[in-house]
């Protein structure tokens, strides 16, 4: 996880769920787009400004060819593949607001705890997922969060600094701003399961979890700046967001086929 300011690695995880020192580092053969410090995408430099649709279809592709490079196995999952992407049609029948391109969820085997949203409409699960969740509600959550980011097109913002070089630190620094929108997709991916029946509080337990993780990580130690919200404070937003939703019957906490899925993988 990102933890290591001042020092800091977005790489192409710059929307994921995490942080982003929990994402693999492509070959050395790729070439890195840096924001100061920061690692924007890989190979995309000859990217526009103002990109069209297209083009970021086209970086989103780019970045998933290179890490199929490193993850030769990517995809071959073809069962959580299939029941991840059932799980964010679902999020994204039941939103108001309609993604610019299509949306897909990559699974990857490497054993890393984490989710990321890159140009384009292409995301990446890491399989782990499924020993950090408890129940269905919670990696929902996970998916919930990188569809919001593909739904705000936050990807675009980023890009936007880079081609204005814009300052990393400060007030108005891309550290700033990127706190804003990893709130943003948190809420907006708690709002994305109510709507689409899953019990939101599964987004709180998990954001409690990361928190026990980053301590037992850390030894102690107290949490440290990143591009994502404090561990110990991420999930309060989003249980004030839950008191205020009316009340819901029948909000799915877990399935069969998660469970099926956790005892598998």
């Amino acid at each position: 996880m990102l933890r290591n300011l001042p020092t800091v690695t977005l790489a192409i995880a710059i929307t994921s769920l995490v942080g982003v020192l929990a994402a693999p580092q492509p070959a050395l053969c790729h070439d890195a787009v840096m924001l100061g410090e920061m690692l924007i995408g890989w190979d995309i430099a000859d990217l526009p400004a103002n990109p069209s649709l297209q083009q970021q279809i086209d970086a989103g592709r780019k970045q998933l060819a290179v890490i199929k490079d490193d993850d030769s196995g990517l995809d071959s999952n073809q069962e959580v593949h299939d029941y991840l992407n059932q799980i964010e049609a679902k999020l994204l029948a039941a939103s108001d607001q309609k993604p610019a391109f299509p949306i897909e969820i990559h699974v990857s085997s490497v054993p890393i705890n984490n989710a990321e949203a890159m140009p384009g409409g292409q995301i990446v699960l890491y399989e782990r997922m499924f020993d950090t969740t408890d129940d269905e509600s919670q990696l929902v959550a996970v998916i919930a969060h990188e569809v919001a980011h593909e739904l705000h097109n936050d990807f675009i913002v980023f890009w936007t600094d880079y081609k204005q070089n814009r300052q990393v630190y400060g007030a108005d620094g891309v550290i700033e701003q990127s706190l804003k929108l990893e709130a943003g997709a948190d809420e907006t991916g708690a709002r994305l399961m109510y709507a689409a029946g899953w019990d939101p509080n599964g987004m709180v337990e998990l954001f409690k979890r990361f928190h026990k993780f980053g301590v037992v990580a850390r030894r102690g130690a107290p949490d440290v700046r990143s591009t994502h919200p404090e561990e110990a404070k991420r999930a309060k937003p989003i249980e004030d967001l839950i008191a205020k939703l009316p009340p819901k019957e029948g909000l799915v906490k877990s399935s069969p086929r998660f469970d099926e899925l956790k005892q598998k993988y």
